[in-house]
């Protein structure tokens, strides 16, 4: 009985000690990957005083606007009008019971928002070239960046599949224990009962 007590115990410290390390390391993820969206954010606000004053040096830049030849101005206003406005971004629903805050979600909002903010560098870029204009370099390059998050995330998911596979190890044992607990009690009774 004390080993059988003594096997449980062990459990619940295991699993009271691997979960504050995966908890802090969930809570690091999460922190980095506000700090990285709103690095972005500053980025883009770049971007935009940026095509803003593009527009201001050469509005009436004749360039090829999709499939006709247009002014710059014309071409922001019309089929790239999205471009000098801030961007809008889906918000990750995490009120439901189901939706708890994840390494994997904080993980796709940043990769959403860094997709979108490449993809708006990239067209500004496109169409100043076509004007002739200085074109938008970004103070540093994020990919770096949004690859450890990744490698982070994914650690941690691994990390947590390996928790979860040791403590059903641990569970089976235990039960296999209370099972050959329970049999060899019943077996001592018994042999107690025809020797007494």
């Amino acid at each position: 009985m004390q080993m059988l007590t003594s096997i449980l115990l062990l459990i619940v410290c295991l699993v009271c000690f691997a979960t504050p390390g995966i908890t802090s390391e969930q809570s690091d993820i999460s922190n980095d990957a506000v700090q990285l969206r709103l690095t972005i954010s500053r980025f883009d606000n770049d971007l935009q005083k940026h095509l803003k004053k593009a527009l201001q040096t050469g509005p009436e830049r004749i360039i090829q606007c999709q499939n006709h030849p247009d002014t710059l101005e014309n071409c922001l206003s019309g089929p790239f009008r999205d471009l000098p406005k801030p961007p809008v971004t889906i918000r990750h629903d995490t009120s439901g019971p189901n939706s708890k805050p994840t390494p994997l979600v904080d993980l796709r909002a940043a990769e959403e928002r860094f997709a979108l903010y490449t993809d708006r560098v990239n067209t500004t870029n496109d169409l100043l070239s076509r004007a002739g204009l200085a074109l938008f370099v970004p103070p540093r390059d994020l990919t770096p960046d949004i690859d450890d998050l990744r490698k982070r995330v994914l650690a941690v998911i691994e990390n947590r599949h390996e928790d979860d596979l040791l403590f059903e190890k641990f569970v089976l044992i235990a039960g296999m224990l209370v099972v050959l607990a329970g049999i060899f009690g019943g077996l001592y009774l018994c042999l107690r009962r025809f020797k007494g």
